[in-house]
């Protein structure tokens, strides 16, 4: 196939992947969120806690049922675009497809219980509540299968291929490989952190429409200790998720080297390598563009210590490396996790030494914007993942011009994806705004 259907191709999936990552993170994030809130109610006895939680199932269970609507497309993709993927390493990660089945009827199973239970006499609190858990067990179940699909496509392991076919074939191995605990243990805090400060969000705008003398009354009493429970739990994830960051760095350096200096624009072999801000890559390995160098830090970064020796990219043949542009996605993830970090530290200034600040409109104001600016995180996280892969589908073995089909052209069938991604978001935002309203509804009947 010409390479405009490869690259048509690979578009095609970029596009369904980072609309279907959005349903993903609110997926694993409000299971977890729906069923703490439940239980601070119930441990507290305060009913508009329980109130909120019910809430925020029904949102649940709306993006659950459009998730797996958005999944089944994703699904249908790997089928008829990337059969080679499958067909090559089926032996080996067909297993975790299977177990993610499973999970999946787990969440669906209890989330069916937990929303049809509400306020059952029969069921008690706390037995509703662990309805509540066990969905999102379900969900992380799942998450995590998937995850190490992913993981064994970016360093494929439980196999060995001799004369040109599987052999020792450990699906385990495969399933909790070190590259799989690593991109879930990663993946999972920046996915709470990004939806738990997307709602917080919502809060936040209440808040700032309030006048001050109501914002801080009675009144929206809830709201404040929301917003100001979803930020603290968001700061806690931004925490692991930089532990896990470390890891991730490191194993990068160990078995995706050429990953991580493209990621570093890192063209010569070297100990005491610098972290590069900025910059573009120019011929010749020129860095073209405003830049500067972080002595050590890459290496320190790579090994823990300023003498790590890190592969630079003149090591590789040029059609193995991934485009030199993940360089700059990566700057911009980072310039965004610099602002979190100012923006988490003011928060936390202003609770301990300026209290009238922390409620302020502008507080509240940046703080309601980092959700936005985490969800573009974890987009731009998975691009650099996936594109920084290339010109892989499964590293060292299949490349993504092999696993690309051969029995048909993309453009063929290909725009009825994308049109599907807009017909499915069109019914999420419809049928979220009529729950929404419904909502407003019970407030103002209730008061």
């Amino acid at each position: 196939m010409p390479n405009e259907g490869l690259d048509a191709a690979r578009v095609l999936m970029g596009d369904s992947l980072g609309f279907h990552i959005i349903f993903v993170m609110f997926g694993l994030t409000l299971p977890i969120l729906v069923s703490w809130f439940e239980w601070m109610g119930i441990r507290r006895k305060n009913p508009e806690l329980i109130r909120v939680a019910k809430f925020w199932s029904k949102i649940m269970a709306m993006l659950v049922i459009t998730g797996v609507v958005s999944g089944t497309i994703i699904a249908l993709q790997m089928s008829l675009v990337w059969p080679g993927i499958l067909k090559f390493g089926g032996e080996v990660i067909g297993l975790p497809f299977m177990f993610e089945t499973y999970a999946f009827f787990i969440e669906a199973t209890f989330l069916a219980l937990y929303m049809t239970t509400w306020n059952n006499k029969r069921i008690t609190p706390k037995m509703h509540n662990f309805f509540g858990w066990m969905t999102a067990f379900g969900a992380t179940l799942s998450a995590y299968a998937i995850t190490s699909v992913n993981g064994w496509m970016n360093l494929p392991t439980g196999f060995d291929i001799i004369n040109g076919k599987f052999a020792n074939v450990d699906v385990f191995k495969a399933m909790f490989s070190n590259v799989a605990l690593i991109e879930f243990f990663h993946s999972m805090p920046g996915y709470y952190l990004s939806a738990s400060l997307f709602i917080a969000g919502f809060y936040g705008i209440r808040l700032m429409r309030a006048k001050t003398k109501d914002r801080m009354g009675a009144s929206h009493k809830t709201d404040r200790f929301i917003f100001k429970t979803l930020v603290l739990f968001g700061i806690v994830m931004f925490i692991f998720s930089g532990i896990t960051a470390d890891l991730t760095g490191k194993y990068l350096a160990k078995n995706e080297p050429e990953k991580l200096a493209a990621l570093e624009l890192m063209y010569e072999t070297a100990d005491h390598a610098p972290l590069l801000i900025g910059g573009v890559a120019g011929e010749n390995g020129e860095i073209l563009g405003p830049h500067f160098k972080i002595p050590n830090a890459l290496s320190i970064l790579a090994g823990g210590s300023t003498t790590t020796i890190v592969k630079g990219l003149r090591e590789y043949d040029d059609s193995q490396l991934p485009p030199l542009y993940v360089h700059t996605l990566f700057d911009i993830k980072m310039t965004l996790i610099t602002a979190y970090v100012a923006i988490f530290g003011l928060f936390l200034f202003t609770i301990k030494w300026f209290k009238k600040w922390h409620y302020s409109r502008p507080m509240i104001g940046i703080v309601s914007l980092t959700g936005i600016m985490g969800i573009i995180i974890v987009e731009l996280g998975w691009m650099m993942t996936e594109i920084g892969r290339q010109p892989w589908a499964v590293r060292n073995h299949l490349t993504t011009a092999e696993a690309l089909t051969k029995t048909h052209n993309v453009s063929t069938f290909g725009y009825l994806f994308p049109l599907a991604y807009v017909g499915l978001f069109i019914v999420t935002v419809l049928a979220l705004r009529k729950i929404m309203k419904s909502e407003t509804k019970t407030l103002k009947g209730g008061k």
